[in-house]
């Protein structure tokens, strides 16, 4: 299940559907959304991973009991990484005796180590827009690890093993993020259970079934059976904050912004030189070179990650990445007329059949275009050309 889309994760509702009504808005549960899951993840899987202990430390590992995370050293050892620098690794025996005692395992960096993984958190970047990361959550039977809380990023959870209760409360913290004062560890349990509200809605997730949360929601989950096994994919956003730093970094090469404030008691020179700032700051930011700027910033946090080797072979290859938003397309004597948010624009009719082979897909890389369609010369890097153009594909430097 190397090449995850959309599709293969929800069945029951097509991606505009799911943008339009319930990304960042309110909660979906969908049963049996995913046919193959053992395909994704296994406790055998997981059991072979934790065989790898240099890849495993404090950071990477936690544990939680009765609605706290423990601290590391009541899991952990002092322990080495394999180029000798000393840090904190799980210790087999603490981490068993805790286990027997009803605590939550949470292994990190599953995106990173495990290629089917990879590959599904690939396609949730492809559809949120935001870097995502991949937790597995191993708890037992009625022990609680979790306190109620929100999230700074949308979550994904897909069941694997075993049952998981899910309670999802009414209360939502607005615009959650990983800035101080809105990070659900800025907060104690009292103003938690304020916060949280009611009980809306309670969901049990079995083998195959998805839950996907958006940021800020409260919620906490409870095993139904002797053990549960679930992954959580969190799309972490950028925020606004991320381009008052862009901003701050652009004006330092500006003279008008290393000039002197003005005296505290000088009032209304201090008032203008503001004003100022206002007035060159709103100018960047109605700039288009500094929109393409920031949408080059939120391209490379996804797709800095993408990498397709193909040892021994050394051709260079190109990575597409393909809007998630479906051009309309109308066919004519006169050609295509392809309307692609709010905008059209006309393509030779000989183009339809690639055309239609690229929106069928998330992404695709050229090797896999050529190879279904041949080479076409000048005709197919002028269709490439013309989709990049009207933004129906964006090239990803790889």
């Amino acid at each position: 299940m190397t090449d995850v889309t959309f599709d293969r994760l929800f069945r029951g509702i097509d991606r505009g559907t799911f943008l339009d009504q319930y990304f960042d808005k309110a909660p979906y549960y969908e049963a049996g959304a995913v046919s193959d899951v053992a395909r994704i993840f296994s406790w055998a899987r997981m059991n072979d991973l934790l065989e790898r202990p240099k890849l495993w430390d404090a950071s990477t590992v936690e544990m939680a009991l009765d609605g706290k995370v423990l601290p590391p050293p009541q899991y952990c050892r002092p322990g080495h990484d394999r180029q000798g620098h000393q840090g904190l690794r799980p210790d087999r025996g603490k981490v068993t005796a805790l286990l027997q005692k009803g605590a939550t395992f949470v292994l990190d960096f599953l995106e990173g180590v495990d290629p089917e993984v990879s590959s599904v958190a690939r396609a949730l970047e492809r559809l949120t827009g935001a870097n995502t990361s991949c937790n597995a959550y191993c708890s037992w039977k009625a022990v609680r690890g979790y306190a109620s809380h929100f999230d700074c990023m949308d979550v994904f959870a897909l069941q694997i093993e075993g049952e998981k209760t899910w309670n999802l409360y009414e209360g939502r913290f607005p615009e959650a993020a990983f800035v101080p004062g809105s990070r659900s560890s800025d907060f104690t349990a009292e103003q938690h259970d304020r916060m949280k509200g009611k009980l809306a809605r309670q969901v049990t997730t079995r083998p195959g079934d998805i839950l996907y949360l958006p940021r800020g929601l409260y919620h906490d989950a409870l095993a139904t059976d002797t053990a549960s096994l679930h992954l959580s994919f969190g799309s972490t956003p950028a925020v606004g904050v991320a381009v008052l730093e862009m901003l701050a970094r652009e004006m330092q090469g500006q003279e008008y912004f290393r000039k002197r404030l003005p005296h505290f008691e000088d009032r209304a020179a201090l008032a203008a030189y503001l004003q100022g700032i206002g007035q060159t700051v709103n100018k960047v930011l109605a700039d288009p070179a500094f929109h393409e700027f920031v949408a080059a910033f939120q391209k490379d946090r996804i797709f800095d990650k993408v990498s397709e080797y193909r040892f021994p072979e050394r051709e260079a290859d190109g990575y597409f990445f393909v809007s998630r938003h479906a051009p309309e397309i109308a066919r004519s004597d006169a050609g295509l007329t392809v309307t692609h948010q709010g905008a059209a624009f006309q393509l030779p009719a000989a183009d339809h059949e690639m055309l239609a082979w690229i929106l069928e897909r998330e992404d695709f890389w050229l090797s896999q275009l050529s190879a279904a369609h041949g080479q076409r010369g000048e005709a197919g890097r002028q269709l490439i050309q013309t989709l990049i153009q009207h933004r129906v594909v964006f090239p990803v430097q790889v």
